[in-house]
């Protein structure tokens, strides 16, 4: 019986072992360094909530109007047309 071709295969089988280890290792490698780069982002923080804003009434007795706005804006009321304009304070 010749031993041979049984130790020729064998070495074979034990190099692709060692092939297939590396990539392995390598693509054990690459997932590291991406759990690694996730972990160090840094982590959201909490949502800022919106003031709520604050609203004023407003009648005018000349018109017979009534309604609520924000407070950020300015009424001014047109002394000869049925028009109100509203402006952003400064």
């Amino acid at each position: 019986m010749k031993i041979k071709p049984y130790l020729f295969l064998f070495s074979l089988v034990v190099i692709l072992a060692f092939i297939l280890g590396v990539r392995y290792g390598q693509k054990v490698e690459k997932n590291n360094k991406t759990i690694d780069y996730l972990l160090k982002l840094p982590t959201p923080t909490a949502p800022v909530t919106p003031i709520p804003p604050k609203y004023i009434d407003y009648k005018s007795k000349k018109w017979g109007l009534k309604f609520t706005y924000p407070a950020n804006l300015e009424i001014k009321e047109d002394a000869t047309l049925p028009a109100i304009l509203l402006n952003l304070k400064k």
